[in-house]
Order: structure tokens, then sequence, then C-alpha cells
């Protein structure tokens, strides 16, 4: 009876977990910090434990960005080439199952715009920025899309022709 109870509290607990959702806006403000703040690293890691390949694929990309982002934080070279590779494959998989989906092809762009060039992962900094621009007006989410222009605008990728497209 007792071993029952304990399983069944177990079962509920994983179903519980299931259905825990990340706050996309707690993801984005975590994402941005992270880059400068080891602790924000931790805590964006922290709420995409329970995501794994199976999960949305936007959370399965921020899951790989923020592994990208550890790997900053990491001494070990081997530790860092190691959470490179697992989150470009998780960045890769994710885009894989939705390529048109805007905000992880800006993440992935935000992320290959800071890799250095050695590790070879900057085939779609082009292709995404294009993506970028070009579907940037249809974004209603108003405080991301201006995150994005700004984004855009600091990064040395943008032409002055693309500049003056977003309106910078």
């Amino acid at each position: 009876m007792k071993k029952t109870g304990i399983l069944l509290m177990g079962m509920l607990a994983i179903l519980l977990m299931s259905f825990h959702t990340v706050d996309e806006e707690e993801l984005r403000s975590l994402y941005w910090q992270a880059a400068n703040s080891r602790e924000a690293a931790d805590q964006l890691m922290k709420a995409l434990s329970a995501v794994d390949d199976q999960s949305e694929p936007l959370l399965v990309c921020y899951k790989g960005a923020a592994e990208m982002l550890q790997a900053k934080y990491v001494l070990n070279p081997f530790s860092k080439l190691s959470r490179f590779q697992k989150g470009k494959a998780l960045i890769e998989s994710a885009i894989k199952r939705d390529p048109e989906h805007f905000e992880m092809r800006f993440l992935r762009f935000s992320i290959q715009c800071n890799l250095p060039s050695f590790l070879g992962y900057n085939d779609w900094i082009e292709t995404d920025k294009r993506m970028l621009i070009d579907r940037l007006g249809g974004l209603g989410d108003t405080a991301f899309k201006q995150d994005v222009i700004k984004y855009l605008s600091g990064s040395k990728y943008c032409t002055k022709e693309e500049l003056k497209i977003i309106g910078k």
C-alpha cells in the first residue's frame, strides 16, 4: 500500500511538471540578461530544465540558446565545446520542425552573430537576417519587435539600406 502511494505521488508529480508552462516574457528577459550574467544564464537553464526534444519547438530553441550561453561561463574547453554542440543541435532541430517561426530564427541569428567564426556556425546569418527584416512589419508583439529592431540595428550585419528598411 505504501509503495503504491509513493508511486502514485511520483506519477502525479511528473504529470504536474508536464503541464508546467514557461512564460515567454520571462524567457525573453532571461535570454537578454544571460549574455552578461551567469546568474541569469543559470536561471534560464533552470526554467527550461523540463524541456526535451519533443517539447514545443520555441522552448527547444530557447534551451539550445541557453546551452550555448552556458558555454560562455564554463572554463573547461571541452565543456564549452560540448555545450555549443548540444545547443546547436537543439536550435537546428527546433527550426527544422518550424522553419518559419520568427522568434526561433531571431534566436539563431543572435547566437550566430556572437559566436567566434572558427566554430563554423554562421551559415544562416544572412538568411535569418533577411527573413527577420522582411517579416518585421507583420510582427504583432510591439515590445519584442522593438527588441529585434534594436538588436538588428546594433549588429554589424545590417547594411545602411537594411537599417533604413527597419527604420533606424
